[in-house]
């Protein structure tokens, strides 16, 4: 009796370290103790003005309309707005940035005449950061 109890018992350890073996021993997040990977990874902070800008911009927030953006360049043409045509922006104030987007579908039509204030410094603030250009308060 006492034999076949020390024999279930060394088959248990021996199924336990070999199933904590496989999975990396335990750490947690495989691998060895203190690895990089056991840590879970830090949390950024969510940017919330920015990501709302980011929906009124492409058309999917809620409640506001879907516009196409355009921008008087250096040629006082109309073309659509990328990091190449915000360039020339670049260091000026938000205020000037506003006075030159225009709704492409309608060339007559500022986008700040479109956007509620909010909605307006939201896209501003959006563009601002993702094209990284420096605008600055008037």
């Amino acid at each position: 009796m006492k034999s076949a109890i020390q024999i279930l018992t060394a088959l248990t350890l021996l199924a336990l370290s070999a199933t904590s073996f496989a999975s990396g021993g335990y750490s947690g997040g495989g691998g060895y103790s203190g690895s990089r990977s056991a840590q879970p990874a830090p949390s950024r902070a969510v940017d919330t003005v920015y990501e709302t800008g980011k929906a009124i911009f492409k058309g999917r927030q809620q409640g506001e309309p879907a516009l196409s953006y355009c921008i008087n360049n250096s040629d006082n043409e109309k073309v659509a707005v990328k990091r190449k045509t915000l360039k020339q922006y670049k260091n000026q104030t938000y205020t000037e940035l506003a006075q030159n987007l225009y709704n492409c579908d309608n060339p007559d039509s500022l986008i700040a005449s479109e956007l509620t204030r909010d909605s307006m410094l939201y896209v501003l603030y959006y563009l601002n950061k993702r094209h990284k250009l420096g605008l600055r308060s008037s």
